[in-house]
Protein backbone atom coordinates (compact mmCIF):
# COMPACT_ATOMS: atom_id res chain seq x y z
CA UNK A 1 0.00 0.00 0.00
CA UNK A 2 3.03 2.33 0.97
CA UNK A 3 4.54 1.96 -2.99
CA UNK A 4 1.17 2.77 -4.87
CA UNK A 5 0.59 5.57 -2.18
CA UNK A 6 4.08 7.13 -3.08
CA UNK A 7 3.44 6.30 -6.81
CA UNK A 8 0.30 8.13 -6.67
CA UNK A 9 1.98 11.40 -5.14
CA UNK A 10 4.74 11.21 -7.01
CA UNK A 11 2.88 11.43 -10.52
CA UNK A 12 0.55 13.68 -9.61
CA UNK A 13 0.77 15.26 -13.07
CA UNK A 14 0.71 12.07 -15.22
CA UNK A 15 -2.66 10.67 -12.85
CA UNK A 16 -4.31 14.36 -13.97
CA UNK A 17 -3.86 13.62 -17.73
CA UNK A 18 -4.63 10.21 -17.52
CA UNK A 19 -7.94 11.71 -16.07
CA UNK A 20 -8.45 14.00 -18.50
CA UNK A 21 -8.12 11.98 -21.34
CA UNK A 22 -10.32 9.12 -19.98
CA UNK A 23 -12.77 11.31 -20.32
CA UNK A 24 -12.57 11.48 -24.23
CA UNK A 25 -13.38 7.76 -24.02
CA UNK A 26 -15.35 6.39 -21.14
CA UNK A 27 -19.02 7.40 -21.27
CA UNK A 28 -20.89 9.86 -19.21
CA UNK A 29 -22.90 9.21 -15.83
CA UNK A 30 -25.98 11.07 -17.27
CA UNK A 31 -27.54 14.19 -15.37
CA UNK A 32 -25.75 13.50 -11.85
CA UNK A 33 -22.65 14.14 -12.99
CA UNK A 34 -22.66 17.99 -11.90
CA UNK A 35 -23.99 16.42 -8.43
CA UNK A 36 -21.11 14.02 -8.05
CA UNK A 37 -18.25 16.81 -9.38
CA UNK A 38 -19.53 18.60 -6.45
CA UNK A 39 -19.52 15.91 -3.85
CA UNK A 40 -16.43 14.74 -4.63
CA UNK A 41 -15.40 18.55 -5.03
CA UNK A 42 -16.64 18.92 -0.87
CA UNK A 43 -14.22 15.39 -0.22
CA UNK A 44 -11.34 16.81 -1.63
CA UNK A 45 -11.32 20.35 0.53
CA UNK A 46 -12.21 17.49 3.49
CA UNK A 47 -8.99 15.74 2.93
CA UNK A 48 -6.94 19.10 2.67
CA UNK A 49 -7.89 19.69 6.18
CA UNK A 50 -5.31 17.37 6.63
CA UNK A 51 -2.90 19.62 6.01
CA UNK A 52 -4.34 22.85 8.14
CA UNK A 53 -3.42 23.38 11.75
CA UNK A 54 -5.95 26.62 12.82
CA UNK A 55 -3.12 27.80 15.41
CA UNK A 56 -0.63 28.71 12.57
CA UNK A 57 -3.58 31.30 11.78
CA UNK A 58 -2.19 33.27 15.18
CA UNK A 59 1.42 33.74 13.58
CA UNK A 60 0.15 35.73 10.59
CA UNK A 61 0.04 39.94 10.26
CA UNK A 62 -3.52 40.28 9.89
CA UNK A 63 -3.40 43.56 7.87
CA UNK A 64 -0.50 42.14 5.43
CA UNK A 65 -2.32 39.15 4.86
CA UNK A 66 -5.82 40.78 4.62
CA UNK A 67 -4.60 43.24 1.92
CA UNK A 68 -3.27 40.27 0.17
CA UNK A 69 -6.57 38.65 -0.09
CA UNK A 70 -8.15 41.88 -1.25
CA UNK A 71 -6.37 42.69 -3.87
CA UNK A 72 -5.15 38.93 -4.94
CA UNK A 73 -8.84 37.41 -4.72
CA UNK A 74 -10.94 40.69 -5.31
CA UNK A 75 -9.45 43.47 -7.53
CA UNK A 76 -6.40 41.30 -9.60
CA UNK A 77 -9.69 38.68 -10.95
CA UNK A 78 -11.90 41.51 -11.94
CA UNK A 79 -8.72 43.50 -13.47
CA UNK A 80 -8.16 40.36 -15.09
CA UNK A 81 -11.73 40.07 -16.61
CA UNK A 82 -12.24 43.06 -18.15
CA UNK A 83 -8.63 42.10 -20.26
CA UNK A 84 -9.47 38.75 -21.27
CA UNK A 85 -13.38 40.00 -22.47
CA UNK A 86 -11.74 42.40 -24.48
CA UNK A 87 -9.30 39.90 -26.34
CA UNK A 88 -10.63 36.60 -25.71
CA UNK A 89 -14.48 37.35 -24.57
CA UNK A 90 -15.56 33.36 -24.74
CA UNK A 91 -12.69 33.10 -21.68
CA UNK A 92 -13.31 35.69 -19.63
CA UNK A 93 -15.62 34.05 -17.48
CA UNK A 94 -13.38 31.48 -16.69
CA UNK A 95 -10.96 33.44 -16.10
CA UNK A 96 -12.64 35.39 -12.99
CA UNK A 97 -13.80 31.83 -11.70
CA UNK A 98 -10.19 30.51 -11.82
CA UNK A 99 -8.61 33.67 -10.40
CA UNK A 100 -11.28 34.23 -7.54
CA UNK A 101 -10.04 30.93 -5.86
CA UNK A 102 -8.14 30.36 -2.73
CA UNK A 103 -5.00 29.54 -1.85
CA UNK A 104 -4.78 25.42 -2.48
CA UNK A 105 -3.33 23.33 0.28
CA UNK A 106 -0.01 23.05 -1.92
CA UNK A 107 1.51 25.88 -1.00
CA UNK A 108 1.92 24.43 2.60
CA UNK A 109 4.21 21.76 0.76
CA UNK A 110 5.96 24.18 -2.15
CA UNK A 111 6.67 26.23 1.05
CA UNK A 112 8.21 23.70 2.68
CA UNK A 113 10.22 22.48 -0.57
CA UNK A 114 11.23 26.07 -1.09
CA UNK A 115 12.51 26.29 2.61
CA UNK A 116 9.30 28.96 3.45
CA UNK A 117 7.71 29.53 6.03
CA UNK A 118 4.80 27.09 6.01
CA UNK A 119 2.52 28.79 8.48
CA UNK A 120 2.12 31.61 6.67
CA UNK A 121 1.75 29.50 3.37
CA UNK A 122 -0.93 27.54 5.10
CA UNK A 123 -2.52 30.54 6.95
CA UNK A 124 -2.81 32.42 3.39
CA UNK A 125 -5.13 29.02 2.43
CA UNK A 126 -7.22 29.14 5.58
CA UNK A 127 -7.99 33.24 5.27
CA UNK A 128 -8.67 32.72 1.46
CA UNK A 129 -10.60 29.43 2.02
CA UNK A 130 -12.87 31.08 4.50
CA UNK A 131 -13.52 34.22 2.65
CA UNK A 132 -14.22 32.01 -1.06
CA UNK A 133 -17.90 31.93 -0.08
CA UNK A 134 -18.61 35.38 0.40
CA UNK A 135 -16.28 36.95 -2.24
CA UNK A 136 -17.47 34.25 -5.09
CA UNK A 137 -20.75 35.50 -5.29
CA UNK A 138 -20.33 38.74 -3.74
CA UNK A 139 -17.93 39.34 -7.27
CA UNK A 140 -20.15 37.42 -9.60
CA UNK A 141 -22.84 39.81 -8.50
CA UNK A 142 -20.45 42.44 -8.79
CA UNK A 143 -20.20 41.84 -12.60
CA UNK A 144 -23.77 40.52 -13.15
CA UNK A 145 -24.12 42.15 -16.07
CA UNK A 146 -21.57 40.56 -18.06
CA UNK A 147 -22.43 37.06 -16.54
CA UNK A 148 -25.42 35.03 -15.70
CA UNK A 149 -25.25 32.50 -12.47
CA UNK A 150 -27.60 31.78 -9.66
CA UNK A 151 -25.81 33.84 -6.99
CA UNK A 152 -28.13 32.30 -4.21
CA UNK A 153 -27.55 28.64 -5.47
CA UNK A 154 -23.60 29.73 -5.69
CA UNK A 155 -23.20 30.90 -2.19
CA UNK A 156 -25.42 27.69 -0.75
CA UNK A 157 -23.05 25.49 -2.80
CA UNK A 158 -19.55 27.14 -1.43
CA UNK A 159 -20.73 27.32 1.74
CA UNK A 160 -21.41 23.25 1.52
CA UNK A 161 -18.62 22.33 -0.60
CA UNK A 162 -16.25 24.57 1.50
CA UNK A 163 -17.36 25.20 5.36
CA UNK A 164 -18.92 21.80 5.67
CA UNK A 165 -15.66 19.65 4.84
CA UNK A 166 -14.05 21.95 7.37
CA UNK A 167 -16.45 21.19 10.10
CA UNK A 168 -16.69 17.83 9.39
CA UNK A 169 -13.06 17.21 9.90
CA UNK A 170 -11.83 19.66 12.68
CA UNK A 171 -14.83 18.53 14.62
CA UNK A 172 -15.19 15.12 13.58
CA UNK A 173 -12.78 12.95 11.70
CA UNK A 174 -9.66 15.92 14.31
CA UNK A 175 -11.25 14.60 17.15
CA UNK A 176 -10.88 10.11 16.39
CA UNK A 177 -7.28 9.28 16.23
CA UNK A 178 -7.57 6.70 14.40
CA UNK A 179 -9.34 8.06 11.54
CA UNK A 180 -7.61 11.31 11.53
CA UNK A 181 -4.11 9.38 11.29
CA UNK A 182 -5.53 7.50 8.35
CA UNK A 183 -7.09 10.74 6.55
CA UNK A 184 -3.17 11.75 7.36
CA UNK A 185 -1.43 9.32 5.88
CA UNK A 186 -3.29 9.09 2.90
CA UNK A 187 -5.04 12.63 2.25
CA UNK A 188 -2.38 13.44 -1.39
CA UNK A 189 -2.42 10.36 -2.63
CA UNK A 190 -6.59 10.46 -2.03
CA UNK A 191 -6.68 13.63 -3.33
CA UNK A 192 -4.72 12.79 -6.73
CA UNK A 193 -7.68 10.15 -7.63
CA UNK A 194 -10.30 11.79 -6.95
CA UNK A 195 -9.42 14.74 -8.78
CA UNK A 196 -8.60 12.81 -11.55
CA UNK A 197 -11.84 10.89 -11.59
CA UNK A 198 -13.45 14.59 -11.47
CA UNK A 199 -11.47 15.66 -14.73
CA UNK A 200 -12.56 12.22 -16.42
CA UNK A 201 -16.71 12.87 -15.34
CA UNK A 202 -16.28 16.31 -16.64
CA UNK A 203 -14.87 15.75 -19.91
CA UNK A 204 -16.96 12.75 -20.09
CA UNK A 205 -20.11 14.58 -19.88
CA UNK A 206 -19.41 17.20 -22.30
CA UNK A 207 -16.98 15.78 -24.54
CA UNK A 208 -19.10 16.15 -27.63
CA UNK A 209 -19.49 19.60 -27.07
CA UNK A 210 -14.94 19.60 -26.45
CA UNK A 211 -14.59 17.25 -29.46
CA UNK A 212 -16.83 20.37 -31.87
CA UNK A 213 -14.06 22.78 -30.91
CA UNK A 214 -10.65 21.47 -30.38
CA UNK A 215 -9.52 25.09 -31.66
CA UNK A 216 -10.71 26.00 -27.88
CA UNK A 217 -8.18 23.32 -26.49
CA UNK A 218 -5.36 25.12 -27.92
CA UNK A 219 -6.17 28.68 -27.84
CA UNK A 220 -7.43 27.96 -24.37
CA UNK A 221 -4.04 25.95 -23.18
CA UNK A 222 -1.70 28.98 -23.52
CA UNK A 223 -4.18 31.65 -22.41
CA UNK A 224 -3.90 29.56 -19.36
CA UNK A 225 -0.30 29.45 -18.95
CA UNK A 226 -0.41 33.30 -19.30
CA UNK A 227 -3.13 34.02 -16.94
CA UNK A 228 -1.36 31.25 -14.02
CA UNK A 229 1.71 33.08 -14.97
CA UNK A 230 0.59 36.60 -14.14
CA UNK A 231 -0.96 35.22 -11.14
CA UNK A 232 3.04 34.11 -10.10
CA UNK A 233 3.69 38.01 -11.46
CA UNK A 234 1.13 39.45 -9.27
CA UNK A 235 2.82 37.27 -6.11
CA UNK A 236 6.23 38.42 -7.38
CA UNK A 237 5.21 41.77 -6.91
CA UNK A 238 3.61 41.90 -3.90
CA UNK A 239 6.33 39.94 -2.77
CA UNK A 240 8.36 43.37 -3.07
CA UNK A 241 6.45 45.16 -0.15
CA UNK A 242 6.84 42.44 2.54
CA UNK A 243 9.62 41.03 4.50
CA UNK A 244 12.31 38.56 3.12
CA UNK A 245 11.16 35.64 4.91
CA UNK A 246 7.81 36.12 3.64
CA UNK A 247 8.43 36.68 -0.22
CA UNK A 248 7.88 33.06 -1.15
CA UNK A 249 4.76 32.39 0.24
CA UNK A 250 2.88 35.15 -1.05
CA UNK A 251 4.22 34.25 -4.41
CA UNK A 252 2.98 30.50 -4.24
CA UNK A 253 0.14 31.13 -2.86
CA UNK A 254 -0.75 33.63 -5.87
CA UNK A 255 -0.60 31.02 -8.20
CA UNK A 256 -1.40 27.58 -6.85
CA UNK A 257 -5.02 28.34 -6.32
CA UNK A 258 -7.85 25.85 -5.37
CA UNK A 259 -8.29 24.47 -9.17
CA UNK A 260 -10.11 21.16 -8.25
CA UNK A 261 -13.28 23.61 -6.38
CA UNK A 262 -13.28 25.70 -9.70
CA UNK A 263 -13.94 22.20 -11.99
CA UNK A 264 -16.53 21.79 -9.90
CA UNK A 265 -18.17 24.98 -9.71
CA UNK A 266 -17.47 25.35 -13.90
CA UNK A 267 -19.41 22.28 -14.51
CA UNK A 268 -22.25 22.98 -12.31
CA UNK A 269 -22.97 26.35 -13.08
CA UNK A 270 -21.30 27.51 -16.62
CA UNK A 271 -20.87 26.86 -20.09
CA UNK A 272 -19.03 23.90 -21.56
CA UNK A 273 -16.35 26.60 -22.90
CA UNK A 274 -16.14 27.69 -19.18
CA UNK A 275 -15.49 23.96 -18.36
CA UNK A 276 -13.30 22.97 -20.63
CA UNK A 277 -11.00 25.90 -19.64
CA UNK A 278 -10.91 25.66 -16.19
CA UNK A 279 -10.16 22.13 -16.61
CA UNK A 280 -7.22 22.69 -18.94
CA UNK A 281 -6.19 24.91 -15.92
CA UNK A 282 -5.71 21.56 -13.70
CA UNK A 283 -3.34 20.58 -16.35
CA UNK A 284 -1.18 23.93 -16.77
CA UNK A 285 -1.00 24.42 -13.20
CA UNK A 286 0.31 20.66 -12.62
CA UNK A 287 3.53 21.52 -15.05
CA UNK A 288 3.36 24.82 -13.30
CA UNK A 289 4.39 22.42 -9.98
CA UNK A 290 6.54 20.23 -11.43
CA UNK A 291 9.04 22.88 -12.94
CA UNK A 292 8.76 24.72 -9.16
CA UNK A 293 9.56 21.45 -7.46
CA UNK A 294 12.56 21.07 -10.13
CA UNK A 295 13.66 24.38 -9.35
CA UNK A 296 13.72 23.49 -5.68
CA UNK A 297 14.93 20.11 -5.70
CA UNK A 298 18.11 21.94 -7.90
CA UNK A 299 18.17 24.43 -5.35
CA UNK A 300 18.54 21.66 -2.31
CA UNK A 301 21.68 19.90 -3.96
Amino acid sequence: MARIKTLIESNFSLLLLVGFLLGFVVPSVGGVADEIAIVLTAVLIFLSCADIKPVDFLKIDVFEVALFSVLRFAAFPLVAFFIVKGMFPEFAVGTLLLLVMPAGVAVASLCSMAGAKVALGLSLTIVSSLLAPAFIPGIFAFVGQYVTVDIFKLFVTLVLVVFVPILLYFFGAAKVSKLDKVVKDYNKSAAVVILSIILTIVIAAQKSEFLDNLSLIFTGFWIMVVIIGACYVFGIIYSLFVEKESKVPYIISSGAMNNSLAVGIAFAYFDATTSLFIVLSEVVWSIYVALAQWIFSKRAV
